[in-house]
């Protein structure tokens, strides 16, 4: 399913080449800076410095470089994949196996445009979580390495491939409902019925900030479904009408409440979460919700992990190491089996915790446009904010 997916959007991707400019002008000016369930923490800066773009023409690649142990030579890795006990895990065993690390917490936006607009002057050398189109932009900037991993061949198929960035994790976005209120017979069986059927009003809970990749996604699910050409923002008066009222009926969770909590007591006994967050939400609250998988597939993205071009030579070096070691089969199972993600890496399936083994053999990919969409995003966004919202 995945691989048929991509070897579709590669010929859509293809038509929409000359449009990765206006993309990452658009990360560069994106709504969002402020913090989601998925990061955690404030910038924390400085690396080597260097020329994006001559790095990319001079930097090798292949899994045939012999990069030998790690130097220790301090890297900064910046990543939106370290939200609760996730970073302190990666410093820990980065530092057992041999890497000094300095983490950054940032959105998954917020690091392409920073990535992006320190082209020149670089101050990070590893870029780990944002999707698969996040990084196009990214390559487009001349702002990443080439560079083939040892272990890119277990992930072959699960995304196209560009010779920079290669994917560790598959994403769904998924509905959640408390078990106590809805079976599989009474809960919403795609996320239209939310708003449609009016059993759902008032018992859902929808993206209250609008720059993580989550909140986004689910946005790009539903418009995704009323792509309209002649449309405002390529989006039919049906699509725009749509939205609307999924946010009109569904709750704003407010400052001091969780929305997952709110699903677990059963006040607002449906939610939304990103796949790798289920199992830590599922230990804190206790509970083991119902997940729904749409008849109509699930918004999905790949996260990636990248290496930024560098003049520094030893650092780019070691960044390579880390990127080896980390999405390696036996580290990222490790990672996956302490935090529920549901890796790409074939050989790391069997660590994945029982909830991900469940939606990594139950959701479907929901066939769309991901590029187009995510190019038009920050204007739908924007949108939303001013007149919806």
């Amino acid at each position: 399913m995945i691989t048929t997916l991509y070897e579709e959007e590669n010929r859509m991707r293809r038509k929409t080449l000359f449009g990765i400019c206006a993309l990452t002008m658009a990360m560069l000016c994106g709504c969002g800076a402020g913090q989601t369930n998925e990061t955690a923490g404030e910038a924390r800066t400085s690396a080597g410095q260097g020329s994006g773009e001559t790095n990319k023409q001079e930097a090798g690649s292949g899994t045939d470089m012999d990069l030998g142990a790690p130097s220790g030579k301090r890297i900064v890795v910046v990543s939106n994949n370290l939200g609760g006990d996730r970073e302190a895990w990666l410093k820990e065993k980065a530092e057992e196996a041999g890497f000094q690390v300095e983490l950054v917490p940032l959105g998954a936006g917020d690091i392409t445009a920073r990535v992006i607009s320190e082209v020149n002057n670089p101050t990070t050398n590893v870029v780990w979580g944002p999707s698969e189109d996040q990084f196009t932009s990214m390559v487009a900037a001349n702002a990443l390495v080439s560079f083939t991993p040892d272990w890119s061949e277990d992930v072959k198929g699960i995304s196209k491939e560009n010779g920079y960035s290669w994917p560790y994790e598959i994403q769904p976005k998924l509905l959640v409902c408390n078990p106590d209120v809805y079976t599989q017979e009474t809960a919403p069986k795609n996320w239209s019925d939310l708003w449609e059927k009016e059993e759902f009003h008032g018992k859902y809970a929808v993206p209250v900030t609008f720059d993580g990749n989550t909140n986004r996604a689910v946005i790009g699910g539903i418009l995704a479904q009323y792509l309209d050409p002649d449309g405002e923002l390529g989006v039919s008066d049906e699509g725009w009408a749509a939205i609307k009222a999924y946010f009109d009926y569904g709750y704003k969770t407010p400052t001091g409440e969780d929305d997952f909590g709110n699903m677990a007591s059963g006040k607002v006994p449906i939610t939304f979460s990103y796949a790798s967050g289920l199992k830590t939400k599922c230990e804190s609250f206790d509970i083991t919700p119902l997940v729904i998988y749409a008849e109509n597939g699930d918004p999905t993205n790949t996260n990636q992990i990248g290496v930024v071009a560098n003049k520094d030579e030893e650092a780019m070096a070691e960044s390579k190491r880390f990127v080896n070691w980390i999405g390696s089969g036996e580290v990222i199972g490790a990672y996956a089996a302490a935090n529920g993600n549901i890796v790409a890496n074939a050989k790391a399936e069997d660590q994945m915790s029982p909830i991900a083994q469940e939606v990594k053999n139950s959701y479907t990919w929901q066939e769309a446009d991901w590029t187009y969409i995510n190019s038009m995003m920050d204007q739908w966004v924007a949108k939303i904010q001013l007149e919806i919202y």
